[in-house]
């Protein structure tokens, strides 16, 4: 299984929808890091159907996932599987027209996200590391959404005018929902599930869900996990002028 890893990531990569030249672009992919809890899996899983739904990215969605329950429906989500897919799909892309939906749900720690499966060892997803396989890629426009504690570390590592960067947690703060007991974390009930299929834009979703996590977190009396954003004004431009045509 661990030796399969590759040729499995690339015919996922190789059936893939053909980008369509006539128009701006949206490729998913999806990073579930933590194959203990059933959480993460399910949280991707929602997340590559909420960017379908409203940019169209289905048939252009690859998912790396560790998940207990089934080692075999996606390729593992591992640091090189991460690096591999985004260069593959730099090469599939227009990186100076399309944009790349980047999702991960795992637990974290300051700069990091956590990386386990039962198949071995597998290194944690540093942050200095993801901005290099990102620009590796060649990959211009990107939305990253980063659900885990401490996620807010990411954000000085990723961010530029042509990144929306959302995570679910301040750099020194700890997110919630974590657990077999739910189905989605804190923060994938409040902007996947709830905010996204409604809200006006990404950064109306996220202002939407961040009030709803700090009050659910004050009903429960735990401390504020502070979900942080960074906004690229190039890119709210562009994704402003591309869902007002796609409202057409």
């Amino acid at each position: 299984m661990v030796y399969d890893q590759s040729a499995r990531l690339d015919d996922a990569i190789d059936t893939l929808a053909p980008r369509d030249a006539a128009t701006t672009n949206v490729f998913f992919v999806g990073f579930a890091g933590f194959e203990g809890q059933r959480v993460f899996a399910e949280e991707i899983g929602l997340a590559a159907r909420r960017i379908d739904e409203r940019y169209g990215a289905g048939g252009r969605s690859v998912l790396l996932v560790n998940d207990r329950r089934d080692s075999v429906k996606h390729p593992l989500a591992t640091s090189p599987a991460l690096r591999h897919a985004l260069i593959a799909l730099g090469k599939r892309m227009n990186v100076d027209e399309d944009v790349l939906f980047l999702s991960l749900s795992s637990h974290g720690s300051e700069d990091s996200i956590s990386v386990t499966s039962a198949l071995g060892y597998w290194r944690d997803l540093e942050a200095a590391d993801l901005a290099e396989m990102l620009r590796e890629s060649g990959i211009r426009w990107k939305v990253i959404v980063i659900s885990a504690c401490h996620a807010g570390s990411f954000i000085e590592h990723l961010r530029d005018e042509n990144t929306i960067i959302l995570t679910a947690a301040a750099a020194d703060r700890t997110s919630f929902g974590c657990s077999d007991h739910n189905k989605l974390t804190y923060f994938g009930e409040a902007f996947y599930r709830d905010a996204l299929p409604k809200a006006a834009n990404l950064r109306a979703a996220f202002e939407s869900a961040r009030a709803a996590i700090e009050e659910r977190e004050d009903v429960e009396g735990i401390a504020p996990s502070m979900p942080q954003a960074h906004f690229g004004a190039e890119l709210e431009k562009k994704l402003a002028a591309f869902e007002a045509k796609s409202a057409r």
